[in-house]
């Protein structure tokens, strides 16, 4: 079929182009956004999780994250190291953080972190001001039942 008889046998219309263009926009709003890196940074500095991280612990520096929700960007540092950011279906069962999910409403935000060695999820509420900074207005931690807590 050349690309003329193609488009007689199937026209483009004004309605289907703008539905197509509706239907883009739908999926695009319905993707799962993504945790931008300086969210990433306030989260794995924070003092709720701190207890956590056990630095002196074999194996938990530098602190390793899933890619998981995580938007690409600039590596933050925790313990004097930079962050190992790995594709989540790569983790295994090394002790790493991972993002369960991340929802945006407007300015503000929750996070929902799993660090499955310790046993332990947080829940990160945040707020963005007018020039686009995050901050954490709150956050609590819930102890799962698995993993050498403290």
């Amino acid at each position: 079929m050349t690309a003329s008889e193609f488009r007689r046998a199937y026209p483009v219309t004004v309605v289907g182009a703008v539905a197509c263009q509706v239907l883009m926009a739908v999926s695009l709003q319905q993707s799962q956004p993504l945790v931008p890196r300086p969210v990433l940074k306030l989260i794995v500095e924070h003092p709720a999780i701190a207890p956590y991280l056990h630095p002196e612990a074999l194996g938990r520096v530098p602190l390793l994250v899933s890619d998981h929700l995580l938007e690409p960007g600039v590596t933050p540092s925790r313990f004097g190291q930079p962050l190992r950011i790995v594709p989540d279906r790569e983790v295994g069962t090394e002790p790493h953080l991972r993002i369960l999910s991340f929802e945006v409403d407007g300015s503000r935000a929750k996070a929902v972190v799993e660090y499955k060695v310790e046993g332990v999820q947080a829940v990160f509420d945040l707020r963005r001001d007018s020039k686009g900074w995050w901050t954490v207005v709150d956050a609590k931690v819930a102890e799962l039942g698995r993993g050498p807590h403290k």
